[in-house]
This record gives structure tokens, sequence and C-alpha cells, in this order.
């Protein structure tokens, strides 16, 4: 169905209490651009940030959020060869950069990503261009691939593209959060040891659910003390880096 309409979250404010449900008519792509009903929007760390400051970003109110998702294509533009009606997609996050390094320096920060100066996809339908789509894994569902863009692509590329991890490896991830089990998870499915920190028992719990060799309290004293106990004396290989801060140090 492209005909009818459609909703679209924004926000007229730095607050969520003023997300709004916006009904529009459902629109038609362009040459080269595929029409996608999104099945699932992914909640990243970063949104919440640009809902609640912008993250001094050039944002002109109202925008919507959310910079992941996972759909199905429902019409393709003139012109459109990479994907078909019914083609499962997910969202470039920076749809410009395709490999190698990031064009630029340290600051500003790359300002052309969805959610930022290009179109946030808390909504039903999206018409996007299609070299900024990439097709959707067939072994997840929509809410699964829908993590993969910001959060998996991080920590395949801390722990695979830059740390060039190998088995036998010991990987310290740091917390629970999208990046985090992402990481714990590639570094698994490499053969390396995982050691996982947190302040919640729960979380180490389900850290260990999903292969983590060892989980540290980090509430309970020096948690790279006891990182260096829990290898021998050795250390770890990677750290997986996220929170920042003393924890840099």
């Amino acid at each position: 169905m492209t005909d009818g309409t459609m909703t679209r979250w924004t926000i007229s404010a730095h607050d969520i209490a003023t997300l709004r449900p916006q009904t529009l008519p459902i629109p038609r792509p362009g040459p080269g651009e595929v029409l996608v009903k999104i099945g699932a929007v992914a909640l990243n760390y970063r949104d919440k940030m640009v809902v609640e400051t912008g993250m001094g970003l050039p944002l002109s109110l109202p925008v919507s959020p959310a910079s992941d998702m996972a759909g199905r294509v429902l019409a393709t533009g003139a012109g459109v060869s990479r994907f078909k009606t019914d083609d499962r997609v997910i969202a470039q996050f920076i749809p410009d950069w395709i490999d190698g390094r990031r064009p630029g320096g340290a600051w500003p920060l790359p300002l052309d990503t969805l959610a930022g100066t290009l179109p946030g996809l808390l909504a039903t339908h999206a018409v996007l261009p299609a070299d900024w789509l990439v097709a959707a894994p067939r072994s997840l569902d929509d809410a699964g691939a829908a993590t993969l863009p910001v959060a998996g692509l991080t920590a395949w590329m801390a722990l695979v593209e830059y740390g060039r991890i190998r088995a036998g490896d010991t990987v310290l991830v740091q917390g629970t959060g999208g990046v985090a089990l992402f990481g714990l998870q590639i570094a698994r499915a490499h053969g390396a040891r995982v050691l996982v920190t947190s302040g919640s028992a729960d979380k180490l719990a389900q850290a260990r659910a999903l292969g983590a060799d060892h989980g540290i309290d980090r509430g309970a004293g020096d948690w790279a003390a006891a990182a260096v106990a829990a290898t021998g004396g050795r250390g770890v290989d990677h750290l997986l880096e996220v929170a920042g801060g003393a924890g840099l140090g």
C-alpha cells in the first residue's frame, strides 16, 4: 500500500515531553529513491542526547528523532536497481561514508547523519535515496536488524576493523549498553575471551548468558586491577572504551 496516510513523530523542543505524532500523506519515491515501510527503530544513547540537547548540531526544530531503522521496500523510484518491492533494508547512519576513513578532522564532528542534519526515522514510512540503504540480514527480524547501523557497526569497527581481534585475545568490555553487548558477542564469535564490567549483578548475569567469561563489579573497587587479576597479571589485549572520562585512564 503506497496510498493513504502515515505517522511521523517529532519534537518541537529539546524535551521528550514535546514528542507528538503527525499524520501525513504517504510520500511517493522520486528518481533514485525508495519508499520503506518501517518495521522497527532502535534507540541509541545518541538519540537520547539529540532529543535532550541537540548535541550541538545545527537542528531546525521540529525534528524527528531516531537514526536507525529496519523495514520493507514498498515502492522504488525511477532508476533504482539495488532494491525491489518487498526487500528488507536497514538505513546507513552516515549515508555518504561507504568505506575507508571518514574524511575531515576531529572537530567539528561529521554532521551529515540521520536524525542530525538528515531526517530522523521515527515514523511508519520514509522515502530515502537507495544509496542510503543496505540489505537487512535474513537471520534477524526488524527489531534486531534495526540495532546494527550505530551500535553494531561501532563495535565491529573498533574490534575487527581497527583492533584486528584474533582468536585467543582477551577483551574488556565496559558496561552493558548497545555497543558493549555487540562487542561482547563479536569478540566471542572471533574466539576471544571476554571480561565485562557493570555495576549491576543482574546485568553481569545477562552478559554471562551471552558468553562473557568473567564479570567485574565496577562498584566493588578498582575494576582495572580486577581485570589484571582475572588475566593472571597479563592484562587485556583490547579495551572497548565506551565510558570516557576517568575510565580512559
